[in-house]
């Protein structure tokens, strides 16, 4: 089965080319600005200002063959994401893979590279793809002083209470209290132990919506920040277990750590990236430091329907995170077929049940879901 270079293509694609694929989709005619750039109509959701912008070559702000809409979507997506809009305005589903395809057949493909499927893509030469051969030296956080633990009050807070989080784990969590700024306490601690920052929850809607909910803490002036990317939220509780049964459940936040904590106890294999990316220092942790063989995704729920074009985009997104962790582990990720989640929802916030039917239901994704980098097959 042939295959397509995305990069290749996008390389490829000519101003008049994007003219004729956005205009097929559905913009009635363009404009340009000062410097040349391309305007279209934003069918990328349905409106009929002219915001939606290209960049063909790289500016300072927008890499190259990049779309920006400055209304509603209010992000930068390639042609291959835009193709996927503006067919979901159109009532239609379109998946990467039928977009990267589309794209093809809309240009000349005799300028762009066009070859065979290789009949084996888990050789030595993919694997490199995936950085597997990068130092696996990891790098541990600074440790901040013990001694500012003492600062605060250490009554749980019925917030986390009321969230399926026990007194216990809480207690084992180091969860306490900050009045000054009204935020529950969250201390990080790095697989030795140590106490490496501290994050704070605000309980006020106002501080929630010009600040954040969670940040680092402010003490005296000082944050007590730390890099989120080069520790994993739970290794100082959990570490032990994960080693012995080898697999760990990777959850966006805190809070999904100690939920899961309060289901399973001592049991709890699970750990928090603090965000919805997976960085190259956490992935040392798991592979090279807590050495699993076996790797279930819990982020939270970013579609409305599992099996339409939102479930679809987020699904890719995923892939792309742990697209790194493939070759070396068993990866599956907890997808709520049956709607058992409410938009947003981490998959330990509706109870252990809810929680125990996505672990069963989760989907594996092998090698053969995850193509070449930047090619996709059609």
């Amino acid at each position: 089965m042939p295959y397509y270079d995305k990069n290749a293509i996008l390389k490829a694609l000519t101003k008049e080319q994007v003219i004729k694929i956005v205009t097929d989709l559905g913009s009635k005619g363009y404009k340009t600005d000062s410097s040349g750039n391309l305007i279209f109509q934003t069918i990328c959701h349905g409106g009929d200002s002219y915001k939606l912008y290209y960049y063909h070559e790289p500016t300072d702000q927008y890499s190259g063959r990049t779309f920006h809409c400055y209304t509603s979507c209010s992000e930068s997506f390639s042609i291959f994401e835009l193709v996927i809009r503006a067919k979901r305005v159109q009532g239609i589903t379109y998946t990467w893979y039928q977009a990267v395809s589309y794209i093809a057949n809309q240009i000349d493909m005799k300028a762009v590279e066009h070859i065979e499927r290789p009949k084996h893509i888990c050789d030595m030469s993919w694997l490199k793809k995936f950085g597997k051969n990068k130092s696996t030296d990891i790098i541990d956080c600074e440790p901040i002083d013990e001694h500012v633990l003492e600062m605060f009050e250490y009554t749980p807070h019925e917030v986390f209470l009321n969230d399926h989080i026990s007194r216990e784990t809480l207690s084992t969590f180091e969860i306490s209290y900050w009045g000054n700024t009204n935020q529950i306490v969250i201390p990080h601690r790095d697989r030795h132990q140590n106490l490496i920052g501290i994050r704070g929850r605000y309980l006020d809607e106002e501080d929630v919506e010009n600040i954040g909910k969670y940040v680092p803490l402010n003490i005296e002036g000082k944050f007590l920040s730390h890099k989120l990317s080069h520790n994993l939220y739970g290794i100082h509780i959990n570490q032990n277990k994960i080693k012995a049964c080898r697999k760990c459940l990777l959850l966006e936040s805190e809070k999904g750590v100690m939920q899961n904590h309060s289901y399973f106890g001592d049991d709890d294999f699970s750990l928090a990236v603090c965000g919805s990316e997976i960085s190259d220092e956490q992935i040392k942790l798991l592979l090279d430091y807590l050495k699993i063989e076996e790797l279930s995704l819990g982020f939270d729920k970013e579609y409305k329907d599992p099996y339409g074009w939102d479930g679809e985009l987020y699904k890719n997104k995923l892939f792309k995170k742990i697209r790194p962790i493939i070759p070396y582990c068993k990866v599956s990720i907890l997808w709520d077929k049956e709607g058992v989640l409410d938009y947003k929802d981490a998959p330990t916030d509706k109870g252990k049940e809810t929680l125990l039917k996505l672990l069963d239901d989760k989907v594996e994704i092998t090698m053969e879901d995850i193509t070449l980098e930047g090619t996709y097959y059609v």
